[in-house]
């Protein structure tokens, strides 16, 4: 793996979502805080990415290309990339849904996966 500056930064900015998550889930804010577990997500799975010097930056192709080269390779357990993806269409529903809500049990249920899709991109960025 390629630990660039870049990489490095973009776990970083994945940390401060999960952290920032989990104060809006406290305060009782689950859309949002299921939105920032999502973009959490993003980031370590965009810094995987770039790790393998693969550049994409649309959130589709950051689900394609984490399926594509880690999941169907083994690289990844594909639970982490079906975490990835429901993450993704509750933070759809959380930022554009008019009549579906974001409740307290899938904000939790996403802010933990979060934090377990996280740690594992971390697992695997270390070489562990």
């Amino acid at each position: 793996m390629n630990l660039t500056p870049e990489v490095e930064a973009l776990m970083t900015k994945a940390h401060h979502a999960l952290e920032v998550a989990e104060k809006l889930r406290a305060g009782g804010d689950f859309p949002d805080a299921a939105g920032k577990a999502y973009y959490a997500m993003f980031y370590a799975a965009q810094a995987l990415l770039k790790a393998r010097n693969i550049e994409v930056v649309k959130h589709s192709a950051v689900a394609s290309m984490l399926g594509r080269h880690f999941a169907k390779t083994g690289c990844l357990d594909p639970k982490f990339h079906r975490m990835f993806l429901n993450a993704r269409r509750v933070r759809e529903t959380a930022d554009y849904g008019i009549f579906e809500e974001i409740i307290e049990p899938t904000a939790n249920l996403t802010v933990e996966e979060g934090r377990a899709f996280v740690a594992e991109i971390n697992r695997i960025l270390q070489g562990k």
